[in-house]
């Protein structure tokens, strides 16, 4: 992994990795509008306990569908302005990656992610999990499975964390709303799919 990421401990056994702030991955003005108004016009729908719910932000998947919580998120191909992502993620973290999952997140609208654990179901072995931030900083928090306490972690605009397969499985992770973020921001997650 490039020498720049720093380690996270959240266990004997299981850590988060973080490389704070990647200088070609801090977007200009334009170019976060650009990928900002790609977004969804309608909200991604989830079937949680047989009930359909829609996520609080939106949510694209490029490159491979995804399955997960009851749904599909069906692929559109990786655009131009999305490869650098791609490209710099298999090149230091796992050469593996081939599908990406954008989530939209505006302040204003208490976007956030809930508590959960990546579906791996149709994951590569041992592959990790990668997401890159954009735009305003949240809070990153890593659960303990069925267990208590937490591990925040900052990610900021351009920051970088890889979560390996083993704490996926023994984490949960989420990205919660508090009132203080009243901006934008953008995650892109990269996997390896089969």
């Amino acid at each position: 992994m490039h020498p720049s990421f720093e380690s996270f401990n959240l266990s004997p056994e299981h850590k988060i990795y973080r490389f704070e702030k990647h200088p070609d991955f801090i977007l200009d003005q334009k170019s976060f509008k650009e990928l900002w108004e790609s977004h969804p016009e309608d909200y991604h729908i989830l079937k949680i306990h047989g009930r359909e719910v829609k996520t609080p932000r939106w949510q694209q998947a490029y490159g491979k569908n995804y399955r997960y919580t009851g749904s599909r998120n069906n692929a559109l191909p990786i655009t131009q302005m999305l490869s650098p992502f791609l490209e710099w993620s298999k090149e230091h973290v796992d050469e593996r990656l081939n599908g990406l999952l954008l989530n939209w997140y505006d302040g204003t609208k208490k976007h956030y992610i809930g508590a959960h654990r990546d579906d791996t179901r149709d994951l590569q072995d041992g592959s990790p999990i990668v997401t890159i931030s954009l735009g305003e900083e949240r809070l990153f928090r890593m659960r303990p499975y069925g267990g208590k306490g937490y591990t925040d972690i900052v990610v900021g605009n351009g920051s970088i964390l890889v979560i390996p397969e083993n704490t996926n499985q023994a984490f949960t992770h989420e990205v919660p709303d508090f009132a203080k973020y009243a901006g934008k921001r953008i995650s892109i997650t990269l996997r390896a799919f089969k």
